[in-house]
């Protein structure tokens, strides 16, 4: 029995003109058994769409749903995950500022909003990626002795010797999706 487009499960991947996002999409269409849902701030935007376009080529691009998502908006993410089975979800601000709540707030609130939603859902599986900078700076004081790190440690946001913003942001994010 051939499976039909529209009986296979629906993955949304959130921030899906990012770097991450455009690879992890371009995997779920290359395999093939998924129907694809991706997340743009604005589907209409040529600037950030035309790159997916061209680096997916038409017959691919043409299989991804675009829809719009904020990560600051709660109601535009519930939307977005309507209907999933599964979600990745990507979507993170990158780029480095000091001005903390254009990276921290869209990142925690994002994946909390994102994590709601799959709930609200019953989305099947939701798979959040993480960075490195979630565990690579702990204080001084808290460094493993034998520089052997697991799932204990954790980046201090408010370590003395500082930390900012971009990597707080994801250790903050990371933590909001634990505490979820």
């Amino acid at each position: 029995m051939v499976e039909s487009a529209d009986q296979k499960p629906l993955v949304t991947i959130t921030g899906i003109s990012g770097y991450i996002g455009g690879e992890v999409t371009k995997q779920f269409l290359e395999n093939g058994n998924y129907r694809i849902r991706g997340t743009v701030r604005n589907p209409t935007d040529e600037a950030k769409v035309a790159p997916l376009r061209e680096a997916f080529g038409e017959e691919l691009f043409n299989k991804i749903e675009l829809v719009a998502a904020d990560l600051l908006d709660e109601a535009s993410l519930e939307n977005a995950i309507k209907g999933s089975d599964y979600v990745v979800h990507v979507a993170s601000p990158f780029f480095f500022s000091d001005d903390a709540d254009s990276l921290i707030k869209p990142a925690v609130d994002g994946t909390t909003f994102v994590m709601k939603a799959c709930q609200k859902a019953a989305v099947k599986r939701c798979v959040i990626t993480s960075s490195v900078a979630s565990i690579q700076n702990p204080a001084a004081t808290d460094k493993p002795a034998n520089r052997t790190y697991n799932e204990s440690f954790w980046s201090n946001p408010d370590r003395p010797e500082g930390l900012g913003n971009y990597p707080k942001s994801k250790v903050l994010a990371e933590k909001a999706a634990w505490d979820f």
